[in-house]
């Protein structure tokens, strides 16, 4: 074997060793749930669960929005996976527009359209929403909003 063959090989097992190592992410659970309002499903709401705890209020945000039903599967690194372990306070907010995908727009601050739950909902400050995902599950959290 040639040295150039011998260094492509060495190389290649790197990368497939260093690829398979894992990149540091806290594994996502699976985890959501149903949101209604006022006894109906809140259809086409966007729920952002924001990690609570100093090692984590970077970390990254679950997302989901909630189907015609009401329930929702969060996302955190791929589409419907879940979310890491721990505390957390959710935001709701529900557009107008009746849009199954609601708009919106972190650079103007939120919601692309008034909000159906008058913002008591959308902060995670003054949040009342607090969730724990566990590894024992099930991690399906019935919010009713009044």
């Amino acid at each position: 074997m040639s040295s150039w063959t011998g260094l492509a090989a060495l190389s290649g097992l790197t990368v497939l060793v260093l690829g398979c190592s894992g990149d540091g992410r806290a594994p996502a659970l699976k985890a959501g749930g149903k949101v209604v309002y006022q006894g109906k499903p809140a259809n086409g709401a966007l729920v952002v669960f924001h990690p609570q705890g100093k090692d984590r209020e970077n970390g990254p945000k679950p997302v989901a929005t909630t189907a015609d039903d009401g329930s929702f599967q969060l996302t955190t690194y791929n589409e419907n996976d879940g979310a890491p372990a721990g505390d957390y306070l959710a935001t709701i907010v529900w557009n107008q527009s009746g849009s199954k995908t609601p708009k919106f727009s972190i650079s103007e601050g939120g919601s692309g359209g008034a909000d159906k739950l008058g913002g008591k909902y959308g902060n995670p400050k003054g949040s009342t929403l607090k969730f724990d995902v566990t590894s024992q599950g099930p991690n399906d959290f019935a919010i009713d909003l009044k």
